[in-house]
């Protein structure tokens, strides 16, 4: 089980920030003190923006993305001129940012991924809202984007995004990107092998080989950069998701290191999670997720407890967590598909078929279900063998 999704939405973004940019003038939106007032505003533009995105629209995200406040962010801490054409260039692509953003997270919703409100809160040590959206689909498992929200006074905005597998708000990694540039320029170094731009391209290069099917050459690409670069965890985040794709060995090995430098990050608890599922080691598991579940407060994370004690076969509490999930998270096939297996290995097959007829008449075509539950995996093995062998599956299967 690999939770692969950095995702191609962050260090598309980046990248496209990293060569392109507008000169608009640049203004403030400060936080806001909790209040239950804003409480309810906070609330409102959360579901706001997630009406929008269900509608496959990106309204809701643009309204609410402070440009302005974001490029502020982005150049803290940073001495420049602002004259200089290549700053003017830099800034330039942020001006796009949440379109790019919200195009992103619309072409994952179109290709089976759900994004989902999950809460909001008041951050105490930060003294700022924030609220949670839980992005998951069935191929690239799960992650999370905490927005931060700010006011400009008159209206209430958002203003960063913290994206959990990359451990950081996306403004302090084009940060430290924009200031790796600059040394680059200033050491004459900016087209150079070692240089940040050229690592950049490289990246891309290497999403385009990942796209064709061409993993080896993908993960050599990114692998023979050199430079500052390299070194940045979101870059090691990236080399993790294509070597995900290429080799178990190497993957492991990438979330090891992973484990040994950010083992109380709980922005990364989904790679430890991750590292420990290759590693099968399924007490450190779900002592993540539930470490990721007060974290986050989200109870879909059952899914992946279910999907652990299935490993461990520990078929009760693999029934009991996928029960959880179906009950409470009804479009999740997997959660029904996981309980027909656990009480498949536990013979118990007459409820096995009530949550196959249930599918039935939720709408899915037998047929369909029958060559999915009676295809083998490319090993041979199927977790359902014993019941679609039944008596009782067979029944069923030959009633029209």
């Amino acid at each position: 089980m690999k939770l692969k999704y950095l995702n191609t939405i962050l260090f598309l973004l980046i990248f496209q920030f990293v060569i392109a940019f507008q000169d608009k003038s640049i203004c403030s939106c400060e936080l806001l003190k909790e209040s239950k007032e804003n409480d309810e505003k906070v609330s409102a533009i959360a579901q706001e923006i997630e009406a929008s995105f269900h509608d496959l629209s990106t309204d809701g995200f643009n309204e609410y993305f402070d440009t302005e406040s974001f490029k502020v962010k982005l150049i803290s801490n940073i001495d420049f001129s602002s004259n200089d054409p290549y700053i003017r260039g830099f800034l330039d692509g942020v001006g796009d940012a949440g379109n790019k953003l919200a195009l992103k997270i619309i072409n994952e919703i179109e290709n089976g991924a759900y994004y989902n409100l999950i809460n909001y809160r008041y951050n105490i040590v930060e003294k700022a809202y924030y609220f949670t959206f839980r992005i998951y689909s069935e191929e690239t498992g799960i992650n999370y984007h905490d927005y931060k929200v700010c006011s400009d006074g008159k209206d209430i905005k958002v203003n960063d995004i913290y994206i959990y597998l990359s451990g950081e708000h996306l403004s302090e990694t084009l940060n430290r990107i924009f200031k790796m540039s600059l040394e680059d320029e200033k050491n004459n170094t900016f087209n150079s092998k070692g240089s940040t731009l050229n690592s950049m391209f490289k990246v891309m290069n290497a999403q385009k080989l990942l796209q064709e099917g061409k993993v080896r050459q993908a993960y050599e690409m990114v692998d023979g950069i050199t430079g500052p670069m390299k070194n940045e965890k979101f870059f090691l985040l990236i080399k993790a998701l294509i070597a995900s794709s290429y080799d178990d060995k190497i993957y492991e090995d990438i979330l090891s290191e992973f484990a040994k430098l950010y083992p109380d990050d709980p922005t990364l608890y989904l790679k430890l999670i991750d590292y420990y599922f290759l590693k099968e080691n399924y007490k450190m598991v779900h002592i993540y997720l539930d470490k990721l579940m007060f974290e986050t407060n989200d109870d879909f994370l059952n899914l992946m407890k279910a999907h652990a004690y299935m490993l461990q076969e520990d078929f009760i509490n693999a029934e009991k967590y996928y029960n959880y999930i179906k009950v409470n998270y009804p479009a999740s096939f997997s959660a029904y598909i996981g309980e027909m297996i656990s009480l498949s290995y536990q013979n118990r097959f007459e409820e096995t078929l009530a949550i196959a007829q249930n599918l039935v008449d939720d709408g899915y075509d037998k047929n369909e279900l029958i060559q999915f539950f009676e295809e083998k995996e490319p090993d041979g093995s199927n977790q359902l063998e014993a019941f679609v062998r039944s008596k009782t599956y067979k029944d069923w299967k030959s009633k029209s």
